[in-house]
């Protein structure tokens, strides 16, 4: 089944509001603890969601590797560069660096550097790697071979829940070891453009149902187990709400007028900059702002946080794009003002 424009489109901007309201809220002693935890877990596929469309749209590939590394490194490379850069400078500015700055220089070639946030960069850049090595197996694997590889994929998202009764290797030496990570999403991206209709609503939406559940059971039940194991990026639980997400999107086949669906390509193309912009805007100004600092109710404090973020994260991207080089800072250009 092929996904229309708009529906990837509402895709990327979902997944750009999720990973904003996860970083929107304040650091306050007034933090409510089940509100925080609530807003990190479903907004927890945001990552999911990005590295699934990005598999959709790009596997199998069609071009040669020298041709696809070169489109698709050149688009993340630059970028990754500048904001590492731009990062490590506010830094230095605000009187917080890490380390010394050589060694942060020298280190964006193999790490995220200047804000933890640009890992997802790193990330994205080792599936591209991997993406002409993998659109081989997937041009000729049949359907039971992906399942094949996406179960054993899932296995390895429980690790964190069997470990509780059961001793397993989660090191480079374990049996799964190759199986897991985040190349499963992208892979899920794929598979999910072959065989749409394989995960219908009838088993997502109970599964969805037991995924929310789960942290509550949990809580209520008083089992002590780790937030960030086991209802994080790589868990079987936050899997199933990326599923539900990309599934529910891709089967509403929204009817929306032109000027929409320009409106929401603007966005999307903007959003690997929103992205990457995102946490200056909302950590190096937003949150010095009195009228966010003074703000009465910290559920409106951080709901006007992460709105404000994705506004003017929006229109700054907006606006760099406009720029002669802005492929190399946000990763897009506007070709409405210069030619390709």
């Amino acid at each position: 089944m092929y996904i229309n424009n708009h529906t990837i489109n509402l895709l990327r901007i979902l997944a750009c509001l999720m990973v904003i309201f996860m970083h929107a809220p304040l650091p306050s002693e007034q933090a409510n603890g089940l509100f925080l935890s609530s807003l990190s877990y479903l907004t927890a596929p945001c990552i999911g969601l990005f590295f699934m469309v990005s598999g959709y749209l790009l596997l199998p590939i069609k071009d040669s590797t020298e041709s696809f590394l070169r489109q698709r490194l050149g688009k993340v490379m630059g970028p990754t560069l500048f904001w590492s850069i731009f990062y490590i400078a506010a830094n230095f500015i605000k009187g917080n660096c890490q380390g010394t700055l050589m060694k942060e220089l020298i280190s964006i070639l193999f790490s995220a550097q200047g804000n933890p946030v640009l890992w997802f960069m790193y990330t994205l850049i080792g599936l591209y790697l991997l993406a002409p090595i993998i659109s081989r197996w997937i041009t000729n694997a049949s359907q039971k071979e992906m399942e094949f590889y996406l179960g054993l994929w899932g296995i390895s998202l429980c690790y964190s829940i069997l470990s509780s009764f059961l001793c397993i290797n989660q090191g480079n030496t374990g049996i799964l070891y190759y199986f897991t990570g985040y190349a499963g999403y992208f892979i899920l991206g794929s598979y999910l453009k072959k065989y749409p209709e394989r995960i219908s609503f009838k088993c997502i939406v109970p599964l969805m149902v037991i995924a929310i559940l789960a942290p509550v059971v949990c809580k209520m039940a008083e089992i002590k187990v780790d937030f960030y194991e086991v209802f994080w990026y790589l868990s079987i639980f936050v899997v199933i709400q990326c599923v539900f997400w990309f599934q529910t999107i891709t089967k509403l086949q929204l009817k929306i007028s032109h000027q929409v669906e320009t409106m929401l390509t603007r966005i999307s193309n903007l959003s690997f900059g929103i992205y990457l912009i995102h946490i200056f805007i909302m950590r190096y100004i937003l949150w010095e702002w009195d009228f966010i600092q003074n703000m009465d109710g910290y559920i409106i404090q951080t709901i006007t946080t992460g709105g404000l973020t994705f506004i003017l994260s929006t229109l700054c991207c907006y606006l760099i794009s406009l720029l002669p080089f802005s492929q190399y800072i946000i990763g897009f250009k506007n070709k409405k003002y210069y030619k390709s």
